[in-house]
């Protein structure tokens, strides 16, 4: 196997084990971290290695847009991505915050180590 290929790898172990680590929260919020996650997931090879945003990660975001209705389901998101990111070896915040724009939408926030998602 190729580079390419143990990269390809890796990257899917990766993924399979981010989805794994999420914390699984359910109170009172309609969205669930599995739901961000799901829908993210295509977002993460861009977030650690750049190159060309996936056109399902453009999907996933502006689905999980739509379905954040609620002050409430927005702080869920924001937290379910803090948390998600922090367990993400070499993700790259600043390709991170570059995602929104590239799949023509916006995100009110910086994702960061710290943001504050009670904003």
């Amino acid at each position: 196997m190729g580079r390419s290929g143990k990269a390809k790898v890796g990257l899917m172990m990766l993924l399979l084990t981010v989805s794994m680590l999420l914390p699984r929260h359910r109170v009172g919020a309609a969205i669930t971290c599995e739901q961000v996650t799901y829908l993210l997931i295509p977002c993460i090879s861009y977030g650690v290695l750049g190159g060309t945003v996936a056109p399902s990660c453009c999907t996933g975001i502006k689905t999980l847009d739509a379905a954040a209705k609620t002050t409430e389901d927005r702080r869920k998101k924001c937290n379910c991505i803090k948390e998600g990111a922090a367990k993400i070896p070499g993700l790259n915040y600043d390709r991170v915050n570059e995602i929104p724009a590239k799949c023509g939408t916006t995100c009110p926030y910086k994702v960061t180590p710290d943001v504050d998602c009670s904003k």
